[in-house]
């Protein structure tokens, strides 16, 4: 009977240990996308559009690289995130027409993504200081163009561009594309998605991993706590109404939170990501409505 009871304790110790492994290496694969890593597709001159390569570092050290698009007639600069997993030029491709419309435009890569130095990715957390060592390139370098800034933040960078609109009072008005609402629900999310990993009882050890990881809380910093700080500068909203990754519940959520002016636009039949190739037109007409009107 004794052996037994050992057995099993033994067994129970063992899927004990091997669930907090898997945590742990899932909370890794989050924080370091090596695999996500991709090179450039996209490059402006195919567009016809002049640019220049910039470089510039982070307050920790990380080295960002990017594109710098002029209109040597505009004092207007609009920068221009992507989200995880991804490029500059993922979020170039959809958005390049506003330069035809005055705008200087930014486009960079996100820590340990793109061309950009570094290994971890925070989804949020430590990209606004990427975020904010683009800014001060421009303010340094090109102070004329950004007389006026705007932000535009696809998923991942919807959240940088509401975190630093809140704490930036220079930044003029925000676009925020498919952007989470919470750290933790995304992550919870992306772990079901992806792993099909449980939020009971797995979820709260992989976030632990991911705090203890990035030495800070991120879910502090989450969007729900930002956007009612923006406010009285306009926020528009862009969420794909079947969203499979960030639900569209998610950016009702963020617009009630948001103080006025705000707009909201839930995309019909558009998944994560896929608003500007849904939207066509319609997408373009808007954003291009929103930055006229407010920047």
């Amino acid at each position: 009977m004794l052996s037994v009871i050992l057995i099993i304790l033994v067994v129970l110790i063992l899927i004990v240990l091997g669930t907090v492994w898997g945590c742990a290496r899932i909370a890794k694969k989050a924080l370091h996308p090596a695999a996500k890593r991709k090179p450039l597709d996209v490059w402006p001159d195919q567009y016809k559009l002049p640019f220049e390569n910039v470089y510039f570092k982070t307050e920790d050290g990380v080295q960002i690289k990017g594109w710098f698009i002029p209109n040597p007639s505009s004092d207007k600069t609009i920068i221009l995130m992507h989200g995880w997993g991804m490029n500059r030029g993922d979020v170039f491709k959809n958005t390049y027409f506003l330069h035809d419309l005055g705008y200087n435009l930014m486009y960079f890569d996100f820590r340990a993504l793109g061309e950009s130095g570094g290994t971890v990715s925070s989804i949020g957390y430590l990209e606004v200081k990427d975020l904010q060592a683009a800014i001060k390139f421009l303010k340094d370098t090109r102070p004329f163009a950004c007389e006026k800034i705007g932000l535009y933040g696809l998923s991942m960078g919807g959240m940088v561009a509401i975190c630093e609109a809140a704490q930036n009072p220079e930044i003029k008005c925000v676009v925020a594309e498919a952007s989470y609402y919470s750290f933790r629900r995304v992550v919870s999310r992306w772990a079901w998605v992806h792993n099909k990993v449980p939020y009971f009882p797995l979820m709260p050890i992989v976030l632990h991993y991911m705090r203890r990881n990035l030495a800070a809380n991120p879910e502090r910093y989450s969007p729900k706590y930002n956007i009612p700080k923006i406010a009285p500068r306009p926020v528009f909203i862009i969420h794909g109404r079947y969203d499979n990754l960030v639900p569209a519940a998610q950016a009702k959520l963020l617009f009630k939170c948001a103080g006025e002016p705000k707009e909201i636009w839930l995309v019909p039949g558009a998944k994560h990501n896929k608003c500007a190739e849904v939207g066509g037109y319609e997408y373009k007409q808007r954003l291009a409505d929103f930055y006229k009107k407010y920047l």
